[in-house]
């Protein structure tokens, strides 16, 4: 991995190589415009971004000279020198259509600029640098002209402390090289051009998939070749963040063919489901030169937190790998109470109560004969998303002396209009949720609560979440009342 640093002075680009290093810096370059004259309006200097942003580049070949002074032992020789160096250069001009060319040796020192200016030479040479640091590239671009953002001034500093080695050299040279001729870090990790912030450094030495790519959408192909590629995908989609298993709003990504052949989307493959497939630009889509497509995406998170994911598009020049990132909100879940089951042996009643009136009335033998029998589930106390009130009736001695719960404000109101002797304690004594009527079905994170009715001139109900037990009441000549082929009668938190 590589250690880097991202510093803004003004008007400069410098870019450095480290070695493996598990320090954690934020970049190894910063874009800076050529200085222009104290009339000239200011404006905001645009960060070079890998593929994005406004990319400054060469207008044509890109001239460099070497300085071998203070040279380390394993380079004193010229030759083997620039060759090493040159080595690094020629990968990028076989794969893109930038050129080199070496001008000689040179005594003037790496990065060197005059009251403020840079000298306009473009020299690789020696320095000591900072530690673990491999390399550094300094740029300069203007940010005016036709066309703007053009590079006029690139020098690469080796370390003359770490770099003793042909096999280190050709990571330090591709990779600065690389700065030098225009690209940033590329947001993918395993790429020469890997770095901070958003991938992780590595010793690669051979160009891969998104260097080419980066170089590609600066300067096309080389030579002759034709290849219909994209430079249009951003560095990665944030979708902000989202409520928890809400989908968010759509973001659009504009995919175009930069290249110089017809480009075809192939499909579409997304490594999480918090990212469905994109909608738009059809898989078998071709995009002649210059033309483009939209793609649609949106993301839902399935829990609290940040998640990322990737959404890999492949077409004929490839796959491309689109970075995404959603963060999840969840509230607090809403409060809970348990609901306490009591018998008393002497009726053969069952009783609920998640009151703590009714509670501490009852195991205070306020009411003696009424003992807990250890079952419990939970309700909500108050009003809450997802679940409805709960009325209760009391039916006085002549009915059975014992007490009815309901959920369904249907059923509640049926009770209230067929048996006026009863005593309507209470429209939400507590909160539950309401099954499906057709299905019985619970909704999430809510379990089946079962009632069974004693059938007896005496009528007692009793309610429980444990499906064996009402079906043991059942065996014994209890009626099970719900909803759905399991007969659920409401549904209670988990």
């Amino acid at each position: 991995m590589l250690a880097h640093r991202l510093i803004y002075p003004l008007l400069a680009l410098l870019v450095l190589v480290a070695l493996p290093s598990s320090a954690a810096d934020s970049g190894d370059f910063a874009l800076r415009p050529l200085p222009a004259p104290a009339s000239a309006n200011a404006r905001a200097t645009p960060k070079f971004l890998f593929l994005f942003g406004n990319p400054a580049r060469w207008p044509g070949a890109i001239p460099w000279s070497y300085n071998p002074a203070g040279a380390p032992p394993p380079f004193s020789n010229v030759s083997n020198a620039v060759a090493a160096i040159g080595a690094g250069a020629d990968k990028w001009a076989a794969v893109c259509g930038v050129q080199f060319s070496y001008q000689g040796t040179t005594n003037v020192a790496p990065d060197t600029e005059v009251n403020g200016m840079p000298d306009f030479l473009n020299v690789v040479g020696w320095g000591s640098l900072d530690v673990n640091v491999l390399g550094a590239t300094s740029s300069f671009y203007s940010p005016t002209g036709n066309p703007p953002y053009l590079l006029v001034d690139s020098d690469i500093t080796i370390s003359v402390d770490q770099v003793s080695s042909n096999t280190v050299m050709d990571r330090v040279a591709t990779h600065e090289w690389g700065h030098a001729l225009g690209l940033a870090h590329s947001n993918l990790n395993d790429q020469v051009m890997s770095g901070t912030p958003d991938s992780q450094y590595n010793s690669l030495t051979e160009l891969q998939v998104d260097d080419v790519r980066g170089c590609r959408c600066l300067y096309g192909m080389p030579g002759e070749q034709k290849q219909g590629y994209t430079c249009s995908l951003p560095r990665r989609i944030d979708f902000g963040t989202v409520d928890v298993g809400t989908p968010s709003e759509l973001q659009t990504v504009l995919l175009s063919n930069d290249g110089n052949a017809p480009l075809t989307i192939v499909n579409y493959s997304s490594n999480s489901a918090e990212f469905p497939q994109p909608s738009g630009c059809t898989p078998g889509t071709t995009l002649g030169q210059g033309s483009s497509c939209t793609l649609s995406l949106e993301a839902r998170a399935f829990s609290a937190g940040s998640h990322t994911g990737d959404l890999l598009i492949s077409t004929s020049d490839g796959i491309y790998d689109l970075p995404l990132l959603v963060r999840g909100f969840a509230l607090p879940p809403p409060p809970t109470v348990d609901v306490i089951e009591y018998y008393d042996a002497a009726l053969d009643h069952y009783f609920i109560s998640a009151l703590p009136a009714d509670i501490q009335a009852l195991d205070s033998g306020q009411f003696p004969g009424w003992q807990r029998t250890g079952r419990t589930f939970k309700a909500f106390p108050g009003a809450t998303a997802g679940a409805s009130p709960v009325c209760r009736f009391y039916l006085p001695p002549p009915f059975g002396d014992s007490h009815f719960y309901s959920v369904s404000a249907t059923e509640c109101a049926l009770v209230l209009q067929k048996y006026p002797g009863f005593v309507y304690e209470s429209a939400n004594v507590m909160y539950l949720g309401m099954p499906d009527t057709a299905s019985g079905a619970c909704g999430s994170g809510m379990i089946p609560v079962y009632r069974v009715w004693d059938k007896r001139i005496d009528t007692n109900h009793r309610y429980t979440t444990d499906r064996t037990l009402r079906d043991q009441m059942a065996a014994q000549g209890w009626v099970k009342e719900g909803y759905g082929d399991d007969l659920v009668i409401m549904c209670a938190p988990q």
